[in-house]
Order: C-alpha cells, then structure tokens, then sequence
C-alpha cells in the first residue's frame, strides 16, 4: 500500500506539473501540441493507476469522486474538496485497513474450507497443528530432528497451481531454521521419501506477502528429502537459505 500511494503521489505530481498552466475547462478538441501530449500523459496516468488500484483491498474506486477530487488539488481549488486535505491520508487509512481486516477474514475462512476438504482425498493425514502432508514414496532411511541439517529438491505451489518457487539442485539447510510447515513435515520423512505438504498460512507466513505469495495462503510443497547432516556431526558454519527462513 505505501508503494501505491508513493506512485500516485508522484504521479500526481508529474500531472501538476504539466497542468500548471492549463485550463480548468474540458479539454475539448485536441488544438496543440500541449493538448495533444496533456492528453497523452493522462492515459498513461490512467493505465499506471488502473494497475497500481488492483493491489487495493478494495473491489473498486468511485472513479468520479477520485477524478474530481484530483482536479480540485491540483488547481489548488482546496475550498470545492469535500474532505480537507490534511484529513486525506487518515481517511485512506481508516478504509484500507477495514478493507484488509476484512480480507484477511474472508482468505482465512477459505482456506479453512479449502483445508477440509483436502483432508478427506486419500491418502491426505493432517497433524495436530493442521499441518497436512500426502505421502508419495515411503523412504526407508533415516527421519531428521529439528536441530538436523537436511538436503532436499522441492516444488512449491499456491492452491491454484501457480508455482512460486522451485529448487533447481538440490539444497540444504538447518531444519530449525525454516517456516514451521517445514520444520514439522519434513521430521515426518525418511530419507529418501518424497511427500507433498500443504501447510496452512499459520505454519508458513501468516498475513504477509513475499514475492507470489499473497497473505494468508497455504502453500503446497512436493519435496523429495535426500540427506541428513546430524547435528553432532557438523560444524557451524552458517549458511543461506531462500525463501523459507523463519526471520522473514
């Protein structure tokens, strides 16, 4: 959200700008070369904002009101504005954490039914903690602890099959040091197992975003475990490990 209203802040501005010196009447006719490119620079205006207004939490705008309101400003017309200035940023505010509060109840109540119903295919177990996990091929080796460094290749999808991330070689990392979904489902295979896991959006990021990740979403990972590095057995030396670390 502080992204969209820094564009439209400075989008704004480029508008101001370039209507400084023009007129508060409908642009009419196309007669120059300022109308021309005046004209121009509102469509391009429109169509970076039409962009920037999906990111809403919102299902739409009263483009009337908006427009309106954005002439007035930038005529510096303040006494014709319905809501002053100085109150703008906390209507915004107000609204859009409303709207997100109310989304965010709307994504969780979904996904507590999409949940549900993946629990009853065959095949699906869930945990106490709601985690949920499909086994594919049962290995027969070892099973990690949570203090293990493990070595995994992985696919990871959103519940409408949009993959975020992939491995493209296998990877290894402190199992203690990963989103919770991870570090639960994984110390349920053995080496040499491949699951798929459907992690709910308490065990992975809750409400917040990263890269195609919306907040609230459950994600789905088919992962194939490899390798198990004890802990006793390894040495400290620190490692980097994207997207899935706790501190994120």
């Amino acid at each position: 959200m502080k992204k969209l209203f820094l564009t439209i802040m400075s989008l704004s501005l480029a508008i101001g700008s370039s209507s400084a010196k023009g007129s508060k009447k409908d642009a009419g006719a196309l007669a120059n070369s300022i109308d021309s490119v005046s004209y121009a620079l509102g469509i391009n205006i429109g169509m970076s904002l039409q962009e920037q207004f999906k990111q809403l939490p919102i299902d739409n705008i009263n483009t009337s009101a908006f427009c309106e309101a954005l002439k007035y400003t930038l005529n510096k017309d303040t006494a014709s504005l319905k809501i002053k200035a100085s109150d703008a940023g906390n209507v915004v505010m107000t609204v859009m954490q409303r709207a997100e509060q109310e989304k965010a109840m709307k994504d969780l109540a979904a996904n507590k039914i999409w949940l549900a119903n993946n629990k009853t295919k065959a095949g699906v177990k869930e945990t106490a903690s709601g985690l949920q996990y499909q086994v594919i091929t049962e290995g027969a080796g070892d099973k990690p602890k949570a203090t293990d460094k493990v070595t995994v290749t992985y696919t990871g999808t959103l519940t409408d099959g949009t993959i975020f991330d992939s491995s493209t070689s296998p990877i290894s990392f402190e199992l203690n040091k990963v989103i919770p979904g991870w570090t639960e489902g994984i110390q349920l295979m053995s080496v040499g197992s491949k699951y798929k896991l459907f992690i709910p959006s308490e065990l992975a990021y809750g409400n917040r975003a990263t890269g195609k990740i919306k907040p609230n979403s459950i994600l789905v990972f088919d992962v194939e475990l490899l390798g198990i590095e004890k802990a006793q057995t390894r040495s400290s030396a620190k490692f980097q490990f994207k997207p899935y670390q706790r501190t994120m």
